[in-house]
């Protein structure tokens, strides 16, 4: 990670005619698709690794295959609520600057299939007394504690992949939290993205400049109503974003009369420059 951004968004006011409309169905659509369809191809992988495979499966070629690594420029952390419009946002940045906006909830979608399978084949699945579906509850454990360390695993390694990290701030994600009067998120894995962009290792860049230009849900283990303890988080190491900075953007790399800058580089200016 080169950068990382606090944008503060609301989508009812900050997505109408008169600034960016990153709920425009087109950009959604784009948001979704312009990294490929890695994700449809993952599935079958995974039922050879876990169901044909040995007794004992690896759990690195299960991370490998399940939670493919792609090169992408931004990586949008969000809440399982926005994804339309991380999507928007995605599909705007790629159709205006070429850029690659990497959003776990695209590619990582499979998630609870992977934890069905485990627990089909390693916990014990038979009827219950109702003629339902039930595991045992240890070994259920046992399975989500692998599936969801598989994925922390991941989505650290794709923010230290990736040049820039936007957060999207908004009332879905971030919530006052009374008893400090600091920013809190209610999502462990917001959480978790929030320390790592804290922790990772700043990187040159020139470690992500290999061309000068790119052509061409998230399936939460959400808490349960009586199960939603607050993290506090703080932001301030990430810098301040609104609408205001991205028409801003556009409007500067749109009056570049040539395009020898990398499309990042636009917002950067905005920005005072990083030791």
């Amino acid at each position: 990670m080169y950068s990382g951004f606090n944008l503060k968004i609301n989508a009812a006011r900050d997505c109408g005619p008169d600034s960016i409309n990153f709920l425009d169905p087109s950009y959604i659509e784009l948001g979704e698709t312009h990294l490929g369809d890695a994700p449809g191809k993952v599935h079958e992988e995974l039922k050879k690794l876990v169901l044909e495979g040995t007794e004992i499966p690896d759990g690195v070629a299960i991370q490998n295959d399940w939670f493919p690594e792609i090169d992408a420029d931004i990586f949008i952390s969000h809440s399982h609520n926005d994804c339309k419009l991380a999507n928007g946002i995605a599909g705007w940045m790629n159709e205006e600057f070429g850029l690659r906006c990497f959003i776990d909830s695209n590619v990582w979608g499979y998630t609870n299939d992977l934890l069905r399978i485990l627990n089909d084949k390693y916990s014990d699945k038979r009827k219950g007394d109702d003629g339902g579906i039930v595991y045992t509850h240890e070994k259920c454990n046992r399975a989500a504690n692998h599936v969801n360390t598989m994925l922390t695993i991941a989505l650290q390694k794709m923010i230290d992949r990736c040049e820039c990290v936007l957060f999207l701030n908004t009332n879905q994600s971030i919530l006052p939290y009374e008893k400090t009067l600091r920013d809190a998120t209610d999502s462990p894995w917001i959480y978790s993205e929030i320390v790592c962009t804290q922790l990772i290792r700043h990187k040159e860049l020139k470690e992500y400049r290999k061309e000068i230009f790119h052509g061409d849900q998230r399936v939460l283990f959400e808490a349960s109503e009586s199960l939603r303890p607050a993290y506090p988080v703080s932001l301030d190491h990430l810098m301040p974003l609104d609408i205001g900075n991205l028409m801003k953007w556009e409007q500067s790399y749109r009056k570049a009369t040539s395009k020898k800058h990398y499309p990042l580089d636009y917002l950067y200016q905005q920005f005072p420059v990083r030791d």
